[in-house]
């Protein structure tokens, strides 16, 4: 069984019957005006994502993101019926070449850690495991004296003051600064001075949830003293911390934290890629 490639016109129902299954459900998160966001902030290049069809059937969809010579993997899945017939491998190898033929050198993307056969698939195709990400989440808190030690203010896609705040490097590609800065309007919790602050957050408010976009800190008792600015200022929130490393001050604190878990875990995956090198037959 082969699988016809079209490039572009990938959309947010693409990704709901792609990413429907075992693993993800009936991937209901996958809405419209997620995937409007998901590819305006991550630089996602419509044009040069993926579909493939079988027949007259959807087989299969990706996303790819460029930055410079780097490209990233938005989303990557199988129909579930056309699963376990060969078919990823081929996805792989077409999602590769197309990246190449656009100048990437790289390609990375995160795959959830349990997703075995996922793993080994991108494993066949040249990729290897780079680190691990864990999604963090906190349900909301009685609500909290405010620290004074601890400044929030709204943000409005400042992309150079991100980028003076954020760690350095960034854990991974929907970290990075230009997705951060996109994401506005946030708001930014920062202790100690703002020219170099101490520890930082990113947080978009998404009512009853927000969203951790990006954060930071330099030991532990500034990591304690982050979340619990955090507590304070977004009190009634569900807070979401998204592609945490597993090792660090925050990460630490995190662990011990009360009312903080450990919602998910993904691998980082990366492939160089050779610009001579053929596509798979």
């Amino acid at each position: 069984m082969n699988g016809e490639l079209r490039l572009g016109g990938v959309t947010a129902g693409d990704l709901r019957a792609s990413f429907r299954g075992e693993v993800y459900g009936d991937a209901a998160g996958m809405t419209e005006a997620w995937f409007d966001d998901h590819v305006r902030r991550n630089d996602v290049d419509l044009a040069r994502s993926l579909r493939w069809y079988a027949g007259d059937r959807l087989a299969g969809a990706a996303l790819l993101a460029f930055r410079g010579t780097r490209a990233w993997v938005g989303a990557f899945g199988v129909v579930p019926e056309f699963r376990g017939h060969g078919l990823g491998a081929q996805f792989v190898q077409d999602t590769l070449a197309v990246a190449r033929d656009a100048g990437a050198a790289s390609v990375e993307l995160e795959v959830l850690a349990h997703n075995n056969a996922a793993i080994r698939l991108y494993e066949r195709g040249g990729f290897r495991r780079a680190g691990d990400l864990v999604v963090w989440t906190r349900a909301p808190v009685a609500v909290l004296p405010w620290n004074p030690r601890a400044a929030s203010k709204i943000l409005v896609g400042d992309l150079a003051a991100v980028t003076a705040i954020a760690r350095r490097p960034p854990t991974c590609w929907q970290r990075e600064p230009t997705s951060v800065a996109a994401a506005a309007p946030f708001e930014t919790v920062l202790l100690g001075a703002a020219e170099m602050p101490e520890a930082y957050a990113f947080v978009r408010r998404t009512r009853p949830d927000a969203r951790v976009l990006d954060a930071g800190a330099g030991h532990a008792a500034s990591a304690r003293a982050l979340l619990d600015a955090l507590d304070a200022v977004f009190a009634r929130e569900t807070l979401m911390l998204m592609n945490e490393p597993p090792h660090g001050a925050l990460h630490e604190t995190l662990a011990t934290r009360g009312g903080w878990r450990e919602l998910t875990r993904q691998h980082r995956m990366r492939t160089d890629l050779n610009p001579g090198q053929r596509r798979a037959s």
